[in-house]
């Protein structure tokens, strides 16, 4: 891929819309993966505290068994001795009640309530320790005693210390990893539906031929694909079926056009009474425009069917306009319009022929609707993805065309109100715009840039 396509592609992939995309693809995936990073720290901490749950409940029922076997005396010595489960440093006991408590790795007796199951609590399990949390199961002994036995939540702390150590790192994979699969989802479906887009701009500037390639993937991309390519087949059959039939119609209407002129002209010969003069002389100039207007239909079918032999050869459009200028400069001259000419040298692969009749309409119409001043000027641009064009403009003060009727003027036989009363067929822009999609290029009517009124038109052709 060119340089210049690929800025194209990127830009075209920064778009708002696939940021819009690309942005809650991005979101999505960091939420989903702050969801599970948060479901699996909650399912470690519940296995912990089942655990401990469990932790309780045995050194509980250890200390019980002691108590029965021994009584208070037994459990006592028992909790002192730190023996079998009690000797965990992370157990807490607590023996209350009658005589002295018994403490083990406690500072103070924690307050309390009894419950069937172990509650959260907060300890202080040495005079320089900090509080510590822990669960804790309170219990009544036959004697009236408390028995208080407790685990602290060492492994609760070391998970959220890992946790915290790691979010980092777990955050930065997962917006890395988002954001470039975001990216890329974004670029895929970008590129698939500009390429879908360029092939339906090239069937709207004419070119029935575009197709758009199928991948066989089987997804909705390639049937949309398959269905756009049935679509500009038919449209195309469509089109080459009306250019046949009306370049055939043009084509026939000549010669009986051309007979009905050579019976005028005979009867001119013959016809000697005024009045019957002036009418044969108006029939002739109908009968004229007419075939004139047969001719340019036909042309323009030709051009749009392809039929033309492609005659571009290297050209300066600047020296095209000057030729044209002068051969117009003495009707402007007549009609009291300041012709103005401002060329500036510009080469570009054009038909001298197509592109002199092209621009000879454009002159011929600025002259005929336009105002008191006429400007052709010729100038190369480049437009936003870095292509560069040549143009020929052609701009009057005249009343100019509504915005509204710009893009139906170009079209075949098609005359505004204000124009009927001059003479012509309604094929000179159907023409230029014909002669500018066989270059490759395109038509435009739009206002001047001084602000004013008036119309530009604009023929611009790959440089």
């Amino acid at each position: 891929m060119a340089p210049r396509q690929h800025r194209r592609t990127w830009r075209r992939g920064l778009s708002p819309t696939m940021v819009r995309l690309v942005s809650a693809i991005f979101v999505l995936q960091l939420v989903s993966s702050a969801l599970v990073i948060l479901f699996l720290r909650g399912q470690m901490l519940d296995v912990v505290r089942l655990d401990r749950e469990r932790q309780v409940i045995d050194v509980r029922d250890d200390l019980l068994a002691a108590y029965y076997d021994g009584g208070r005396e037994e459990l006592a010595e028992f909790i002192t001795a730190r023996r079998g489960s009690a000797a965990d440093p992370a157990v807490f006991i607590a023996l209350t009640g009658k005589g002295q408590p018994v403490l083990s790795n406690l500072v103070r007796v924690p307050d309390i309530p009894a419950a069937a199951r172990p509650q959260p609590v907060v300890v202080r399990r040495g005079p320089d320790q900090a509080p510590s949390e822990g669960l804790a199961l309170v219990g009544q002994l036959s004697d009236g005693e408390r028995l208080i036995v407790g685990v602290v939540s060492l492994t609760e702390r070391r998970i959220d210390a890992a946790f915290a150590a790691t979010v980092e790192l777990t955050i930065a994979v997962a917006v890395l990893m988002g954001l470039l699969s975001a990216v890329v989802v974004g670029f895929v479906i970008s590129r698939r539906t500009h390429l879908i887009a360029e092939t339906a701009a090239e069937l709207a500037s004419g070119n029935f031929g575009a197709r758009v390639p199928i991948e066989g993937t089987g997804d909705g991309f390639d049937h949309l694909r398959l269905q756009l390519n049935l679509m500009a087949e038919r449209i195309g059959e469509l089109v080459s079926q009306l250019s046949a039939v009306s370049g055939a119609l043009a084509h026939d209407l000549r010669s009986p056009v051309t007979r009905l002129s050579a019976a005028i002209d005979v009867a001119l010969a013959r016809v000697e009474e005024p009045r019957a003069l002036e009418a044969l002389q108006a029939a002739r100039a109908d009968a004229d425009a007419l075939r004139a207007m047969l001719e340019t239909a036909l042309e323009i079918s030709l051009i749009e069917g392809g039929a033309v032999e492609d005659r571009r050869r290297p050209l300066e459009l600047s020296a095209v306009a000057e030729d044209l200028v002068e051969l117009y400069d003495p009707l402007a001259e007549q009609q009291d319009v300041r012709f103005e000419a401002r060329l500036e040298p510009v080469t570009a692969p054009a038909d001298r022929e197509l592109l002199s009749r092209a621009l000879a309409n454009l002159i011929d119409n600025a002259l005929k609707y336009g105002g008191k001043a006429v400007v052709v000027s010729t100038h190369r641009t480049i437009d936003a993805d870095g292509k560069l064009w040549a143009e020929i403009a052609v701009e009057d003060d005249g009343p100019g065309i509504a915005p509204a009727d710009r893009t139906r003027v170009v079209e075949r036989f098609v005359r505004l109100d204000d124009a009927r009363t001059q003479p012509g067929g309604g094929l000179g822009l159907a023409m230029v715009a014909a002669v500018a999609r066989l270059h490759g290029g395109s038509f435009t009517l739009s206002d001047p840039a001084s602000g004013g009124k008036g119309l530009v038109a604009t023929l611009r052709l790959p440089a």
